[in-house]
């Protein structure tokens, strides 16, 4: 009985508001910003923001969410290609508080301190924008996502300007920064995320661009005004969590290549005083190196991201490694071939720390796996 209440429920709002004219809020109306806590999954990490519209007279009381996607044939695809549709879907609050109950999430409400008419407007533009034709919008991690959107609506929606205080962190913290306090708890996404993200990721957001991020949105509103009052009347927790927790690993990135730096390393000394190349070890590292470095080219060259552009780890991940293989075994070309590519590699560990991106820390020992090849290629 209760799933089909559920199903009901979700067909009056998904298919019943919008149909008819939006409703006139009665003066009992509320408009709030929900922030969530972060899940324990990578496209959960960083929380998630929405707008919920309550009004006992009329009853309504809903959840406009800008983080719903469509997982269709051609999801995978447009993700890569950096054209992932986001939209705006409408739910009940009940069917949303106990999706983030299931998942051990938190869940906080900013009510906010809004005229009748400023509430009006922002639920016109709430319900325009949930229309087939204009809930579509192109998701950017960064620029364009659950949470930032919500901070554009309101300055869309409202005649009146939302004044924001200056909350710059005095380390001056860049996207990349802020993003890894959340990676902490995922280790290989962390190392997949630096991986693939460029230059623009190191980039040192200004106060309105923080709020790209649920808990930064959550932050900034806390300290917002809007025609001189505070924003935010009232705020309370709807659901508690315990929070995540990190456990350490030898298979996480960092411990698990330098393992492997240090298993190559005493295999090369071996070959290296027997007068064996170990040639199968080159063709393996330029396997990975090289399709590790195709997919950063396809993701800086191909794609529309915006934020894999500039990739310095293309600097031990050549993807002409793949086309080198067949090489290996002529002398005139490997020799030179692997000298140059050492040269390169001892720059990038010189200059390490002072590269205008920010490497993973794994990285350090998958260049040193690269320079003992080296030099083994050369020497022999």
């Amino acid at each position: 009985m209760r799933l089909l209440y559920t199903l009901l429920l979700l067909l009056y709002f998904q298919f019943g508001f919008g149909q008819e004219p939006t409703p006139i809020l009665s003066n009992k109306a509320e408009i709030s910003i929900l922030t969530c806590s972060p899940g324990n999954q990578l496209y959960s990490l960083f929380g998630h923001s929405a707008i919920r519209v309550t009004d006992p007279i009329n009853k309504i009381d809903a959840v406009f969410n800008y983080g719903t996607f469509s997982f269709n044939e051609d999801f995978y695809f447009n993700f890569a290609m950096g054209r992932l549709n986001y939209k705006l879907s409408v739910s009940p609050m009940s069917g949303f508080m106990r999706e983030y109950q299931y998942e051990n999430r938190g869940v906080t409400e900013q009510r906010l301190d809004l005229d009748s008419a400023q509430k009006q407007d922002l639920l016109n533009f709430l319900d325009w924008n949930r229309q087939p034709e204009n809930r579509i919008y192109l998701y950017d991690f960064f620029y364009n996502n659950c949470s930032s959107i919500i901070r554009d609506v309101l300055d869309t929606a409202l005649t009146a300007e939302v004044s924001y205080e200056d909350l710059s962190y005095a380390s001056s913290p860049s996207y990349r920064n802020m993003i890894d306090s959340y990676l902490i708890y995922h280790p290989w996404g962390d190392f997949g995320i630096d991986l693939g993200l460029g230059t623009p990721c190191d980039k040192i957001p200004n106060a309105q661009e923080y709020m790209f991020l649920p808990d930064e949105l959550d932050r900034a509103f806390d300290h917002a005004q809007i025609e001189g009052r505070q924003i935010v009347k009232e705020k309370r927790t709807l659901l508690t969590t315990d929070g995540l927790t990190y456990t350490w690993s030898l298979t996480q990135p960092i411990p698990l290549f330098w393992t492997l730096f240090g298993i190559i390393a005493v295999l090369s000394a071996w070959g290296l005083r027997k007068g064996k190349r170990l040639v199968f070890l080159d063709v393996i590292i330029f396997l990975a190196y090289g399709a590790v470095g195709a997919l950063l080219f396809f993701l800086w060259f191909i794609t529309i991201h915006t934020a894999t552009a500039n990739n310095f780890n293309m600097l031990w991940a050549w993807p002409i490694h793949i086309l080198a293989i067949p090489f290996l075994w002529i002398e005139r070309i490997r020799k030179p071939y692997f000298m140059a590519y050492g040269i390169v590699l001892l720059l990038t560990l010189f200059s390490f720390p002072i590269l205008p991106q920010m490497l993973h820390m794994a990285i350090i020992p998958i260049v040193l796996i690269g320079l003992v090849r080296s030099w083994v290629n050369w020497k022999l």
